[in-house]
C-alpha cells in the first residue's frame, strides 16, 4: 500500500512537473510571439502612384547619379524634421544639378515620416524610376519628388481622376450640401495657415446616424496662401462634374510642379471607417460603403 500511494505521489509530481513546464512555453511562446507582433505592428507605408519622365535619362554612374544619390540621403537622413518637409539641392554644374523635396501627411509623427520617406527614396530608384532624371511617388503617408530643373514654389496644374462603383447615393442633394460646407471649411484652414505651419486641415460631419463624411486636405509647404487657395479651389470645382451624387471610389490627384495639393474626402459607415482605409490622403476620394480602391 505505501508503494502504491509512494509511486501515485511521484506520479503526481510528474504530472504537475510536465504540467507546469508546458504552461511555462506556452506563456514564453506567447511572450515571443507578442514581443514579435509589437516590433513589427508598424504597417508599411502605402504606395499609391509614381510617375516618371523618361525624356531625360542619365547614365549609369555618372555625376547625376551621383548627385542624386547624395540627395536622397539628405532626403531621408532630414525626414525626422517636426514640420515635415524638406527640401534640397545637389550640384552645382548645369545638366548635373538635382533638386529635391518631400513632405509628410500633417498628421503623422516624425518617426513615421521617416518610414515613408525612407522608403520613398529606396523604391524610387530600385522599383519605378531607375534612370530617369525626373521623378515623382506618393504614399499614403508621404510624397517625394526630385528632377533636374528647380520646382520650388512654381505652379503647374495636372489633374488624374479614377471614379469606381458608380452607384447612386441616397439624397445627393443633401450629400453635396454637406460636401460644400466641409469643403468651404478646410479649404480655408488650409490655405490661410501661418507661413511657418502646415498647410493641413481634417474635417468630418454626420451624413447619416451611420454615416459620416470625413474630409482631409493639403498643400505642398513651399505654396503661398493664395496658390494653395487656388489648387484646392480647382481640385474641388472638379468634385460636381465628375462624381455628385456617387458612391464608390473616386480619385482626384491635383499636383503642381512644385511638389502636390492634395484633398480627399470619404463617406463612411462608421463600424468600417478603419477598415476602409481612413489614411489615402494623397487623392481625392469617396470611398463609400463596399467601393474598392483601384490603381491608376
Amino acid at each position: 500500500m505505501s508503494c502504491l500511494l509512494n509511486n501515485e505521489h511521484k506520479t503526481d509530481h510528474t504530472t504537475m512537473g510536465m504540467s507546469s513546464f508546458n504552461v511555462s512555453m506556452l506563456l514564453l511562446l506567447i511572450l515571443s510571439l507578442l514581443s514579435f507582433l509589437s516590433l513589427n505592428s508598424e504597417a508599411a507605408p502605402e504606395y499609391r502612384w509614381h510617375s516618371c519622365s523618361n525624356q531625360t535619362t542619365f547614365t549609369r554612374n555618372s555625376t547625376y547619379q551621383s548627385n542624386l544619390n547624395r540627395l536622397l540621403s539628405s532626403l531621408s537622413l532630414n525626414s525626422t524634421r517636426e514640420s515635415g518637409f524638406y527640401n534640397t539641392t545637389v550640384g552645382q554644374t548645369p545638366g548635373t544639378t538635382v533638386y529635391g523635396l518631400f513632405f509628410c501627411r500633417g498628421d503623422l509623427t516624425p518617426n513615421e515620416c521617416q518610414d515613408c520617406v525612407s522608403t520613398a527614396t529606396k523604391d524610387i530608384v530600385v522599383l519605378y524610376c531607375p534612370v530617369e532624371k525626373v521623378a515623382v511617388i506618393w504614399y499614403g503617408e508621404c510624397v517625394l519628388r526630385y528632377s533636374n530643373e528647380s520646382f520650388f514654389s512654381t505652379m503647374g496644374e495636372d489633374l488624374t481622376f479614377r471614379l469606381s462603383n458608380t452607384q447612386s447615393i441616397t439624397d445627393p442633394g443633401r450629400f453635396t450640401q454637406l460636401l460644400g460646407t466641409s469643403m468651404d471649411e478646410i479649404e480655408t484652414r488650409a490655405s490661410n495657415a501661418p507661413s511657418s505651419a502646415t498647410k493641413f486641415a481634417t474635417t468630418e460631419a454626420k451624413f447619416s446616424d451611420l454615416q459620416t463624411l470625413y474630409s482631409l486636405v493639403q498643400c505642398d509647404p513651399l505654396l503661398s496662401s493664395s496658390d494653395c487657395n487656388r489648387c484646392l479651389r480647382t481640385l474641388i470645382g472638379y468634385l460636381p462634374s465628375c462624381c455628385a451624387g456617387k458612391q464608390g471610389v473616386v480619385r482626384l490627384v491635383g499636383h503642381t510642379v512644385g511638389g502636390g495639393t492634395w484633398l480627399w474626402v470619404t463617406l463612411e459607415v462608421e463600424d468600417e471607417r478603419v477598415a476602409m482605409g481612413f489614411g489615402f490622403w494623397l487623392e481625392v476620394e469617396y470611398e463609400f460603403f463596399h467601393g474598392v480602391l483601384e490603381e491608376f
